[in-house]
């Protein structure tokens, strides 16, 4: 053999080393990045769906996990906890996620036990029953094409994908339309009582709840936010109003990946930290406030923030979303999930049922009164459907509802501009549209969003209406 040829054999040889070592490295680098993140959401979704829904442990293994979740984690119960383990070797990871009654799950993110902050457990005010004016209703079908709304149901609850990833997974859908109740229906394994994660609808609820306390005085939308590391004169964040924080156009440089980036910000941030205000706040600007939109989970992180910090009282605090808000509409399976540091965290695992969620978007579509209380201050439900025009330029948004205004990019061209949205991961919704005095409550567990079509089950509903509605 050559000289030449061998020192060609032995450079391809070298170089093949090279990207074989280099990949093992950068494996090993992506999946110590991963770990934290596989682990801790399985460990929350095991620890809220067992202790908050009561559902079974390998139903939640099934149903509520990827196939690749399963493969990667294992998890089991150890007393009021979860511990999920995630094993590849030689990358080892172990999250715990803490059951407090009344308080959710909460991470430990690599700490103890001792390290948690907030109540061990708080006992829920819930009124021994409702009153007759918020009693469900029954099925009113008077002037609705019931053959078509039966047929949209039908369509919603069809899945004929044998991968469970690439199926719809329904699991519950209430209708209203004039404040009656049109149609309801659950999924096998699921019903009325069933507390669901309402994932990033949970933002909606905390917009809601900082518009109480603005009504009650004590919140000011253009106010600074009161962030304390944002304080200091020469740190441009503290020209950050809490309006900019409500509308998502903050300004900060937050990567909100999901899993289309499993090692992005909101992933370390809800999955791997303890404190999640604190962890949010770390984050710089990318922007002027008020200049740019972004659709980030780190807001209505720190607006909780800024609830905890207005309410200073624990006893107040712990039991004001329940008094002010969910005990008023009848909202009687809605659990808030606090963080490790005791303070609930506002952009995401607000549990709560199809019905409650049906009941929040009756308040919104009745401008923020129930049963002749009002509940939301005078202008709030306009103020929150109103875009910003940074959101202009993309898809139109207001304050942490998402809007069918006309924007560059139209959410739902087909249905009524007026219509918005709380809207979570995995295919959550509360569609309300004023014009056809419409409330649509759908939820479940769609892993492909193109596998649910929610603007196409909506035309199927309006198409069971008059006309003249």
């Amino acid at each position: 053999m050559s000289s030449r040829k061998c020192s060609f054999i032995n450079l391809a040889v070298t170089g093949l080393a090279i990207v074989l070592v280099s990949a093992a490295l950068y494996g090993g680098y992506f999946l110590r990045s991963v770990a934290p993140f596989a682990s801790g959401f399985s460990a929350h979704t095991f620890c809220s769906n067992y202790f908050i829904s009561g559902r079974a442990f390998t139903d939640i293994e099934v149903n509520d996990l990827s196939r690749l979740q399963q493969r990667l984690t294992r998890s089991r119960v150890d007393g009021n906890s979860i511990v999920t383990e995630f094993g590849i070797w030689p990358i080892n990871y172990t999250s715990v996620a803490v059951y407090r009654p009344g308080l959710g799950c909460g991470q430990l993110a690599g700490e103890t036990m001792a390290d948690l902050e907030g109540p061990s457990a708080i006992e829920r005010d819930l009124p021994d029953a409702l009153p007759p004016s918020l009693a469900w209703p029954e099925l009113t079908l008077d002037s609705i094409d019931q053959d078509q709304l039966t047929a949209a149901l039908d369509s919603a609850f069809s899945d004929t994908e044998d991968n469970i990833e690439n199926r719809q997974n329904t699991r519950a859908v209430v209708v209203f339309h004039k404040n009656k109740l049109i149609a309801e229906r659950y999924a096998d394994g699921f019903d009325h009582s069933t507390p669901l994660n309402s994932w990033s609808m949970t933002k909606s609820a905390t917009s809601a709840l900082i518009g109480i306390l603005v009504g009650q005085g004590r919140i000011d939308l253009n106010a600074p936010a009161p962030i304390k590391s944002w304080q200091g004169a020469d740190d441009p964040r503290h020209n950050v109003t809490i309006g900019h924080i409500l509308q998502m156009t903050s300004g900060l440089e937050f990567n909100e990946g999901y899993e289309s980036d499993p090692v992005s910000d909101v992933n370390s941030m809800l999955f791997n930290s303890r404190d999640l205000p604190a962890f949010a706040a770390t984050f710089p600007l990318g922007a002027e406030p008020g200049e740019r939109w972004s659709y980030q989970t780190a807001n209505p992180v720190l607006l909780a923030k800024i609830i905890r910090d207005t309410i200073t009282e624990d006893e107040e605090y712990y039991h004001f979303a329940q008094r002010e808000l969910f005990n008023k509409l009848g909202m009687r399976n809605s659990h808030l999930q606090a963080d490790g540091s005791g303070t609930y965290v506002g952009g995401a695992f607000l549990f709560g049922t199809a019905r409650d969620w049906a009941r929040f978007g009756l308040l919104y579509l009745n401008d923020g009164i129930v049963n002749g209380e009002r509940v939301l201050p005078k202008g709030w439900v306009d103020y929150s459907r109103s875009p910003t025009e940074a959101s202009l330029r993309g898809r139109a948004y207001g304050a942490q509802f998402w809007l069918n205004s006309a924007g560059d990019s139209q959410m739902m061209p087909s249905i009524p501009a007026d219509a918005y949205a709380a809207r979570g991961h995995y295919g959550q919704s509360v569609v309300i549209i004023p014009s056809r005095n419409l409330v649509v409550v759908r939820m479940g567990q769609t892993y492909v969003s193109s596998a649910w079509d929610m603007e196409a089950f909506l035309g199927e509903v309006l198409a069971a209406l008059p006309v003249d509605t």
